[in-house]
Formats: C-alpha cells, sequence, structure tokens
C-alpha cells in the first residue's frame, strides 16, 4: 500500500475522481511508492508576474521515477475534428471543457520541474512523465497524434495501475534516464515537500480542537531557544507538555548538523511512532532506538553473545548486567559505530548504571557535542528510588504548559496527582472525562465494548479505530477480546496506526505515546495507592480529546 499526502484516507477527498484514482494508487502501489493529492504551484512568466496551477496527483515510484497526473471525472467525450474534449451530462447536454487535459497536465509537468531544478540545483537524473485518467470512462476509437493511448488512463487502465504506469514510463524513459536512488527520491520528496521545522507533524485528529492544541506554545520556544546555546541540559516537564516533540526537533537538527546522532527512549512503540514520523533524509546520521534495543544492537556489532530480548530477559539482567554489556561492546568498537550527541526521552525510566554506560556510546566522552535528558519524575513506572540524571547536565529547565490535553482530561489528569497543570490559553474545554464502576472484569468489558461502539460506529461517534485505544492491566490479558461486537480489536501498534483495529494494550507498552480517545481499566483509586495514582496519571493522561475510566473492584 503506497503513502498518501497529505495524510489522510483517500475515502477523505472530496472530488469523486480524483478519490476513485487515489484510492486505486494507494491499494495497488507497492509500500515504497508515495501519492501526492492535490499539489498547488506558482510560476512567473515574461508577459504574466504569476501563474497559479495545481496537479491533482504526483507519484513518485522508486524503480522508475515521477508522474504526474491530471483527473477529469464525469462523463467525458471527444471531438477529433474539431479538437475538442468535452462534458457529457445525464441529460444529454454537451458542454465544451475549456482546456485540453493533456496540456493542462504537460504544463503541470514542465512548471514543477522547473521548480524542482530550481531547489535541487541540476537535471532530474531519472524518468518524469504525464497522463490523464478518466475513471468513469472507457475510451475507444481515434485520438490526436498529440496523444499517445498509453498516457489516456481509462476506467480499465486504472483497475491494473501497475502496469498502466510501467507502461507509460517507457513512454517517456530517454536514453540519458537513470533509475531513481533513494536519496534522489527523498531528495525530490523534500523539495516538493518542505516540512522539516521546529517541530515534527502528527498525524490528523479531532480537526476542530487540533489545531489549538498542537500548535507550538511560548514555554516550547523559551526551550528551544535555550537549547541552541547549551551542549548539555536536562528538561523537566509533565505529560503533554511536547518533551517528545522537541527531542525529536533537536536530533533531527543535530542529524542535519552533520553530527552522528543518537534518539534514546524506554518504550519500544514510542521508538516505532519515531521512526515513523522522522524524517528519512538523514540515513546513518541519526539513530532512532530504545535502551534495550540499542545493547542489542551493540552487542551484535561487536560479536558480543546475547541471546533473548527485552521481554523475556529478568529485570535484574537489565538493571546491571546490560549496562556492562553495552560498555564492553563500545571499547571493541570503532569511533564510526558511536555518536556525536545523544538525545534521550524518557529519561524517568533510566537506572543510573545505565547512565554510566551512556558514556560509552560517544566518540569523545569528553568533548560530548549534544547530551539533552527529557523526563517527568511524575511518570517514573519502572525506578522505585528518586529520579537520578548525569551531574553534567545544566538545569533542570521546565515545560509546564500541556498542550496535548482538552481543558477537562488536563484538570482530571492534575486531580490524580494532586498537582496544578498548566495549559494553554483559549484551550478547547472537550469533553468531561467519564468514569463508571463494575464489578468484575467480564462486566467491565461489556460496559468498554458499548464504548467502543459508541465511538466507532459511523452512525454514532464516527471515529476511526485508529484514533481510540483501550488500556488495561497487562494481568487482565487473558480476558482481552479479539472484537467489540462489529468493532475490530488488535494488540499489535502496527495494525492500529493503519485503522485495522482499535487497540488493547497495557499502559506500560503504551507510555509515550497518545491517542484521541483512551478507554482505562483500572481499581478503584484510594488515597493510600500513591502508585496506581501515577500509573492512572500516565495512562489518563494519553487521551487528548475522550477520556473514559473503567473501575472493576475485583482487578
Amino acid at each position: 500500500m503506497a503513502k498518501l499526502i497529505p495524510k489522510i484516507s483517500p475515502s477523505q477527498i472530496q472530488n469523486d475522481g480524483e478519490r476513485k484514482v487515489a484510492e486505486a494508487l494507494v491499494n495497488q502501489l507497492s509500500d515504497r511508492s508515495t501519492v501526492i493529492h492535490s499539489f498547488n504551484w506558482l510560476s512567473r512568466t515574461k508577459s504574466r508576474p504569476l501563474i497559479e496551477g495545481e496537479c491533482d496527483l504526483i507519484i513518485l515510484d522508486p524503480e522508475h521515477g515521477m508522474l504526474f497526473i491530471e483527473v477529469k471525472g464525469g462523463i467525458l467525450g471527444y471531438e477529433p475534428d474539431a479538437e475538442q474534449w468535452l462534458r457529457i451530462f445525464p441529460n444529454g447536454e454537451r458542454r465544451e471543457i475549456n482546456k485540453d487535459p493533456f496540456a493542462q497536465v504537460r504544463d503541470s509537468m514542465y512548471n514543477i520541474v522547473e521548480y524542482m531544478k530550481e531547489n535541487l540545483k541540476g537535471e532530474i537524473p531519472f524518468t518524469y512523465g504525464y497522463a490523464v485518467a478518466f475513471p468513469d470512462n472507457r475510451f475507444t476509437g481515434r485520438l490526436p497524434a498529440s496523444i499517445k493511448r498509453e498516457l489516456l488512463l481509462d476506467a480499465s487502465a486504472i483497475d491494473k495501475f501497475q502496469e498502466s504506469i510501467k507502461r507509460i514510463f517507457r513512454v517517456f524513459t530517454r536514453s540519458s534516464s537513470r533509475s531513481p536512488t533513494k536519496q534522489a527520491m527523498i531528495a525530490v520528496q523534500n523539495a516538493l515537500l518542505p516540512k522539516y521545522e521546529i517541530l515534527p507533524i502528527l498525524y490528523r485528529t479531532v480537526e476542530n480542537q487540533e489545531n489549538m492544541l498542537h500548535r507550538i506554545t511560548e514555554d516550547q520556544k523559551r526551550i528551544l531557544d535555550i537549547l541552541a546555546s547549551q551542549k548539555k541540559a536536562a528538561v523537566q516537564g509533565g505529560a503533554g507538555t511536547g518533551k517528545t516533540l522537541i527531542a525529536l526537533s533537536k536530533a533531527q537538527e543535530m542529524a542535519k548538523a552533520n553530527l552522528r546522532t543518537l534518539l534514546l527512549c524506554y518504550n519500544r512503540p514510542l521508538k516505532d511512532r519515531l521512526l515513523q514520523v522522522a524524517s528519512e533524509e538523514f540515513g546513518d546520521m541519526l539513530t532512532i532506538q530504545n535502551f534495550h534495543g540499542l545493547i542489542h544492537d551493540f552487542c551484535e556489532l561487536a560479536e558480543i553473545p546475547f541471546t533473548g530480548g527485552e521481554d523475556t530477559l529478568g529485570q535484574e539482567f537489565w538493571n546491571d548486567e546490560a549496562p556492562e554489556l553495552l560498555m564492553k561492546a563500545c571499547d571493541k568498537l570503532p569511533d564510526e559505530n558511536k555518536f556525536d550527541a545523544v538525545i534521550v526521552d524518557e529519561g524517568q525510566d533510566f537506572r543510573e548504571l545505565w547512565w554510566t554506560s551512556l558514556d560509552s556510546v560517544f566518540r569523545n566522552p569528553d568533548d560530548k557535542k549534544c547530551f539533552y535528558v527529557f523526563y517527568d519524575p511524575q511518570q517514573n513506572l519502572y525506578v522505585n528510588d528518586e529520579v537520578q540524571l548525569p551531574v553534567e547536565l545544566e538545569g533542570p529547565y521546565f515545560l509546564t504548559v500541556n498542550c496535548r490535553n482538552t481543558a477537562h482530561i488536563a484538570n482530571y489528569c492534575a486531580s490524580l496527582i494532586g498537582k496544578e497543570i498548566k495549559t494553554l490559553q483559549n484551550l478547547p474545554s472537550g469533553v468531561e472525562p467519564v468514569t463508571s464502576q463494575e464489578k468484575t472484569v467480564q462486566s467491565a468489558i461489556r460496559t468498554i465494548g458499548k464504548i467502543v461502539r459508541s465511538l466507532c460506529m459511523p452512525s454514532a461517534g464516527g471515529l476511526k479505530m485508529s484514533q481510540v485505544a483501550v488500556l488495561a492491566p497487562g494481568y487482565s490479558k487473558p480476558l482481552w477480546p479479539k472484537k467489540f461486537n462489529t468493532i475490530a480489536a488488535t494488540q499489535d501498534f502496527e495494525a492500529w496506526q493503519n485503522n485495522q483495529g482499535v487497540l488493547i494494550a497495557s499502559l506500560h507498552r503504551f507510555k509515550g505515546l497518545e491517542t484521541d480517545a483512551a478507554i482505562i481499566l483500572t481499581k478503584p483509586l484510594l488515597d493510600s495507592e500513591s502508585k496506581l495514582h501515577v500509573e492512572n496519571y500516565v495512562a489518563c493522561s494519553r487521551a487528548k480529546h475522550i477520556l473514559y475510566v473503567v473501575e472493576v473492584d475485583q482487578l
């Protein structure tokens, strides 16, 4: 399945014809292909100061090159004698189309290619071409000499896009054309869509609130300004204050400065999420890994025996033996495997010996180009003692403004830990969290099923399954359902992100991530259970817009 830009479902495209073609492209092309929808361009000429244009679809094909497509939906015809395209309406009325669609897409292609040449400072070495798609038509008969049949994609050609695209590229392939490299395709995509700014873009959610929640706060700008002049710093912030976003932004900035950079976290699903949203343009200059995976990778490079995985080895091993293995591996490895800059997220979960061992991953431990740690002591789920950070770090500097949660959810989370949480000005209030009580886990699962259906059924809440997560204690896993009536459930994070099911996961697996709607399965909160208050604070703060808490006496 190809990637669509912008990051929306093809079903959300309003134009019928463009939606049909985009859906066919996304479903039929490989996951290495990228489809850009509705690309707007501007160009200057001698006769006119500014010309506006739009290309309906651009395909970046990793095997062949770049293809520009104009889409004409509805019933159309062509009069060869008059060289005129016509739109035919249900009542039989026929109207001329002002501009030849093939000339239209050809103009778009040349203007966009010229724009890319300026940005890439050179010619595009691989093949590029154009075509016009008519998803509602099957064409027969005679075409003018200016149009090759391969460039006309009717309904039959769209049903077989892989073959159709190969035929189009054969028409445009020149003797000087080369196969596109991965670096060349990334460069072209970056030229078309320069998007790596201060903070990486997250996926769309509840749109009327999302724009307000995820703008950069003055608090975050202040921290970014501080980090611009600091080589070593600790940054403390509560849930939702933007620690992970700033950590990723800073890591990409260091990699762009040609410093080999490590972005390190604790949780594996968070590592996977960071890999998804990070730019691919940096190659080996940016490594994203969790601490457990880092030790495994370094031991493998150093040919040091390492058996088992992070879920099978005991806590004593990770606390004591693993850091020693990392240092032993680094002693054997050359500097080319090590890093100039290290940025740590979820620092509250790192043990004291882990910090000691991290010194060994720097190329020059006495001259660290960048060493940052982002942490929240209120989210300390793994380290029983007080959070300990390397003494060499300046700070801590504080992120204090929650920009993830709506006001009602932020206030609810604050009540769990007995602390005030600052929020954005003009923050959307959102929906008040809903708490219910059940006597057994089985009845709680039934209640959660009703909530899931109320959120996801098209006739009810209409949320996508990828917008909803159920967080439950790991020991209740044997009772987790495979579906909530007609709504699929999944324990696989990738399947969830691909909208193949509502996620069911433990809090520990989900920590560091976020979701539009969260349903928390937990025990009733007692004043004496401080650890449960912390766990619920971490779990509830994952919900951006909608929060349900289901308490079970016998959990």
